[in-house]
């Protein structure tokens, strides 16, 4: 049974996943951050977890769960305010490493730390993707746009928009977890290097949370 996509509009939605999975954000700054510190076995499980919250949105979405959530004004600010405050409470606590390291002379040589749990990874990086209504707004008002209604089943080609970019998402992420886990974590022995890089996720993450909690729930 073949798909039922309409094939123009297939290739002008995969020209346009690839421009929006290179776009940086909150996903590939945890898999960045993940790999960096932990290893790269790390950066590929917070991939898995942010697919299989792509997942859940595009099947969301596919039962028109998502809408309710996007035309509800308490909804939608209750998941955007959770999301907004769990990515602040990342940023924060890469801060807090950089005020708690004030004081370590800059030429010691820092013991490299042990990887985080895969759960722990996983969970953070599932919840770092279902708390943000971006992903929302995105399935409503961009995954539209490439659905032939004429064609039907447009629950299902919804889903399977929706999973195209998490597929592409996924084996993008996954190159930032081979290619930032390298010698990354010899490069951490330094505290200088370590700081700096905690300093700058930190600032990062409170971005990311200062513009969730300005996103607008308007999407037309």
């Amino acid at each position: 049974m073949p798909l039922p996509l309409d094939p123009h509009l297939l290739q002008l939605y995969l020209v346009a996943v690839c421009v929006l999975v290179l776009a940086p954000g909150p996903d590939s700054l945890l898999v960045l951050t993940r790999s960096i510190a932990d290893g790269r076995q790390a950066g590929v499980v917070a991939t898995l977890g942010i697919c299989v919250g792509n997942t859940v949105h595009s099947l969301l979405a596919a039962a028109g769960i998502s809408a309710l959530i996007a035309a509800s004004s308490a909804l939608f600010d209750l998941l955007r305010y959770a999301g907004g405050a769990y990515l602040a409470w990342i940023g924060l606590r890469s801060l807090w490493s950089v005020w708690a390291s004030r004081g370590r002379p800059a030429d010691a040589v820092a013991a490299v730390p042990a990887p985080a749990p895969a759960g722990r990874v996983f969970v953070q990086a599932l919840a770092t993707n279902l708390l943000n209504p971006k992903v929302i707004l995105f399935q409503l008002a961009f995954v539209p746009q490439f659905i032939a209604p004429a064609l039907g089943h447009v629950a299902l080609q919804t889903f399977i928009l929706g999973n195209i970019i998490s597929v592409a998402g996924g084996v993008y992420l996954v190159g930032i977890a081979a290619l930032s886990a390298g010698a990354a974590r010899r490069v951490l022995a330094s505290p200088r290097v370590r700081t700096a890089l905690d300093a700058v996720a930190g600032v990062l993450f409170l971005g990311f949370a200062l513009r969730l909690l300005l996103t607008d729930r308007k999407f037309a």
